[in-house]
């Protein structure tokens, strides 16, 4: 057992209530019922409704004789504007409760939704300092992937579209009521979001577990999600119908989000904001490009944390491994996952001109997943795995 380094003194905040298996989204009326009659419910562009989901959702809630608005359409990476034109809607129909259904976009923006709305002010006011002060409307989480925890986790990340900045509204008034996370959404999720958004769970899984922040309960979650997904997320993206291999990534990734809320992130966060937003890559993909590069940078400082994730997980079963060695033959192995879904060949898209690269290292050091990082880090850390594409 590692134990590791933490400060004597830490505290520790999760949802309320977290409803976890398959088939538990046909309990989402009766959740919803709980806080009053009228639901809002924000989700993506076409999954919800493709699938199948969202009609047999209406259903639920006209037989509970429950009120429904859906507000469709949230992007991938989603701005400003479109978070306020959700929260423009919201304050015209007045629901008790908001409901996020989808990828941790849709998730985020309902989290600002809840958040706000019975409040004046605008998305930007508060992207830009202002505190949140109180619990807002209701609100359940719902995730259709396996990848950015945030249904258990008090931010929204989103891009103000004014000045390109991917950054955080950050507050513990926005944690969800309910977590419902039901792994049969995830079954019809494209292999490449199976492979993106795994990825990025993985990533905040390990981050989360070194992380400056990390404390005995992170460690134990961490840790647990990090063997969980680095061992079932290359199966499912072979299987992607298998029931059985989604719940056991769901619970990866649920777990990694509940440490990291708590513990915070590390450099290759801090770095995928900026990257993300000019190279218009998915997080996902721009995380799991990153996390061998930030992990070998970490290595001085935390190569007993990951060595034991690789011996747990079965990588380093050499019994005269040195903690450097089932170290390395962990990122080693997390590289040819990389490669295995097709994950590795996008290194050429991260490339920029240097002259774009000031910006991105100013991003990237004020971010507080940089500043939770186990190793401290300088401008020039980062340019070197800049340059390094």
């Amino acid at each position: 057992m590692v134990l590791g380094r933490f400060a004597v003194e830490f505290e520790f905040r999760t949802v309320e209530r977290i409803i976890f298996g398959p088939g538990v989204v046909r309990r989402l009326a009766e959740v919803a019922s709980s806080f009053g009659k009228k639901a809002f419910v924000v989700t993506g562009r076409s999954f919800l409704r493709q699938s199948g989901w969202l009609e047999e959702i209406e259903t639920l809630f006209r037989q509970a004789n429950l009120f429904l608005v859906v507000h469709q359409g949230i992007p991938p990476e989603p701005t400003l504007a479109d978070t306020q034109r959700a929260i423009d809607e919201a304050r015209s129909t007045g629901p008790d409760v908001v409901i996020g259904i989808g990828g941790g976009s849709a998730i985020d923006v309902a989290k600002t939704v809840a958040s706000t709305a019975p409040f004046d002010g605008s998305v930007y006011e508060y992207f830009r300092g202002r505190q949140i002060e109180r619990k807002g409307l209701a609100f359940i989480a719902v995730p259709t992937t396996s990848g950015s925890g945030s249904e258990v986790t008090p931010n929204s990340v989103l891009i103000d579209e004014t000045t390109g900045v991917k950054s955080s509204i950050r507050s513990n008034f926005m944690y969800a009521d309910v977590a419902l996370v039901d792994p049969a959404l995830t079954l019809t999720a494209p292999k490449e979001t199976t492979a993106y958004a795994g990825m990025d769970a993985l990533c905040q899984a390990i981050e989360a577990y070194v992380s400056k922040g990390a404390n005995p309960i992170t460690d134990a979650l961490a840790l647990d999600a990090s063997v969980r997904l680095f061992l079932n997320l290359p199966k499912v993206y072979s299987d992607p119908k298998n029931l059985e291999l989604r719940t056991q990534v769901a619970l990866g990734s649920l777990m990694g989000g509940i440490a990291f809320a708590n513990a915070r992130l590390g450099l290759a966060h801090g770095l995928a904001h900026p990257l993300g937003v000019r190279s218009s890559l998915p997080h996902g993909l721009v995380c799991a490009l990153l996390l061998p590069l930030v992990m070998r940078f970490n290595m001085p400082v935390c190569s007993e944390k990951y060595a034991a994730i690789s011996r747990i997980s079965g990588i380093a079963q050499e019994p005269t491994y040195t903690d450097m060695q089932a170290a390395e033959a962990f990122i080693s192995a997390i590289e040819r996952l990389n490669e295995d879904m097709r994950i590795k060949a996008h290194y050429a898209d991260l490339k920029m001109d240097p002259s774009e690269w000031t910006s991105v290292i100013k991003e990237a050091m004020a971010s507080g997943s940089t500043r939770s990082n186990p190793r401290e880090v300088s401008a020039s850390d980062i340019e070197a795995i800049l340059a390094s594409f």
